[in-house]
């Protein structure tokens, strides 16, 4: 069973944007819990009061997205610890949002460092992150400048590193996939990824889908998200991908071009209309 959500914006409250969540008929949530760009983080709601407003909206999972100051891939040890203070607060503040999941990018090479290396500190970060309560969902990136974690092979170094672990898993970004060098037009192009991701990481592994389309070309390493179908991803990639959330119950998160629900109506509108095809 498939649950539908989308990134919003809190900035009128938690109480606010659950509310307005419910209706519009989301029945899952992306957030960040701070600005992603640094500052001051906000306060947060009590965790019963939060539960139950979760409740009552019929929102789960609920997802934070770790802020974008710190780089996980760091080498340098100083931005290293950095990194692990940042993103180990964060999980406490998913707790105390009685959240499911904090989402994670992987980071970005330092002059010096090669992609393994980074690689290497990510894994190390995660495993950081593993000494508080929570459960970590690493995510493909478009491979922008010296990102690194955007091909499943890589990933898997990052994986086979944590172990096996069920706090530790995939959160799976259709648009950075393609952003990377992997077509998503045809049924044909999703099974393939479909394959890689259980050859390297394993399916069971994948726990949402960032269902974006691209702005720019497949390979382009270009990180611009577009509405449903107006970039390159296509009406048959986008049916096996439906059919395979259905398939594992993998919730689907929108984070195309707009800030709430009712500025997604019309990829809402899309993504309903192929669920009932």
């Amino acid at each position: 069973m498939i649950r539908i959500g989308a990134q919003v914006s809190v900035a009128g409250g938690m109480q606010l944007t659950l509310t307005e969540a419910k209706q519009t008929g989301l029945e899952c949530l992306q957030i960040f819990s701070r600005s992603p760009v640094g500052g001051q983080s906000r306060g947060l709601p009590q965790s019963k009061q939060m539960a139950e407003w979760l409740a009552g909206a019929h929102i789960r999972p609920l997802f934070v997205h770790a802020p974008y100051f710190v780089n996980p891939a760091a080498t340098d040890d100083a931005m290293h610890a950095k990194a692990c203070q940042v993103l180990g607060d964060e999980m406490r503040r998913v707790r105390h949002l009685a959240g499911d999941f904090l989402v994670v990018h992987p980071g970005h090479q330092q002059t010096g460092s090669g992609p393994e290396e980074a690689l290497d500190a990510f894994a190390d970060t995660v495993v950081s992150l593993l000494s508080t309560r929570g459960r970590v969902l690493i995510e493909n990136t478009a491979g922008q400048g010296k990102e690194v974690g955007s091909g499943f092979e890589d990933l898997a170094r990052v994986f086979n590193a944590v172990g096996k672990t069920s706090r530790v898993g995939l959160m799976l970004d259709t648009a950075h996939a393609m952003a990377w060098g992997y077509p998503l037009t045809t049924a044909d192009d999703w099974n393939r990824l479909c394959g890689l991701i259980g050859e390297y990481i394993g399916l069971a592994r994948v726990k949402g889908v960032h269902l974006n389309d691209s702005m720019f070309a497949v390979g382009s390493r270009r990180d611009q998200h577009a509405a449903l179908l107006t970039g390159y991803l296509g009406s048959e990639a986008l049916q096996g991908i439906i059919a395979t959330a259905d398939l594992h119950s993998w919730p689907l998160i929108l984070e195309t071009p707009g800030k709430n629900a009712a500025a997604r109506a019309a990829d809402l509108e899309i993504l309903r209309r192929t669920m009932r095809m």
